[in-house]
């Protein structure tokens, strides 16, 4: 692997990790407040651009490691739950294809030259379970999204694999937080037994899809295990 590849590599994670830990370590995140950034969606609130500056927003926060449940929650708070779920949703799937494709053209070998052998083995073990793994990254808090994503591009995952599996994974919590930021400001607003019964509404219906989502995950992987096992 050439040097420039390697010190390229070591270049973007390094400052990758950098960013997100600065965001919770050392008050980077308050320079720019979800109040800066409702303000800034709200600017294309009712204009055809709208989407596009949604996606740009997300871009360049995938970028700086911006925390993506705030821009979701600001889209929502901005364009309502539904459309606040699309543009959403285009922005986070954008996004998470965009660095997904940065870390497939790095790739494991210069990662491997920095984090040794270890590094080598867990991303040759992302690549085996491919969809399960994808939608619990989804699923669980395992990092920031843009790491997760860089890793997973890294680790030679199939595009399809990882497509299907962010699809699954990440489609339930971004319906959940576009829904509930929409619900909690209702009970801020007007706290309710029925804004409380429609809280709790959302928060079932979250955990019924994470659940089907699991279940259909599971009977592919299965499936697919099966065929791979027939006789040719």
């Amino acid at each position: 692997m050439p040097i420039k590849a390697l010190l390229f590599a070591a270049a973007l994670l390094l400052g990758l990790l950098a960013i997100s830990i600065a965001w919770s370590t050392v008050g980077l995140s308050e320079l720019v407040s979800p109040d800066d950034l409702r303000g800034v969606l709200a600017t294309a609130r009712g204009h055809p651009w709208a989407p596009v500056l949604v996606l740009a927003t997300f871009m360049l926060g995938a970028l700086v490691a911006f925390p993506v449940n705030i821009m979701i929650l600001a889209t929502a708070a901005v364009y309502g739950p539904w459309w606040g779920f699309l543009y959403a949703s285009l922005g986070a799937f954008s996004s998470a294809f965009a660095v997904y494709f940065v870390g497939a053209k790095v790739g494991k070998e210069p990662l491997g030259r920095l984090f040794g052998a270890r590094w080598h083995r867990l991303l040759d073990g992302i690549r085996r379970q491919g969809i399960l793994v994808v939608v619990a990254c989804r699923v669980f808090p395992v990092g920031p999204g843009t790491l997760v994503n860089l890793a997973l591009g890294a680790s030679g995952i199939r595009l399809r694999d990882f497509a299907i599996g962010t699809f699954v994974g990440m489609t339930p919590g971004l319906l959940l937080v576009c829904l509930m930021g929409d619900r909690l400001m209702a009970i801020f607003a007007d706290p309710s037994i029925k804004q409380v019964g429609l809280l709790l509404l959302c928060l079932l219906g979250y955990f019924s899809l994470v659940a089907v989502a699991q279940f259909l995950v599971t009977r592919y992987r299965r499936r697919h295990h099966i065929e791979d096992g027939r006789p040719g």
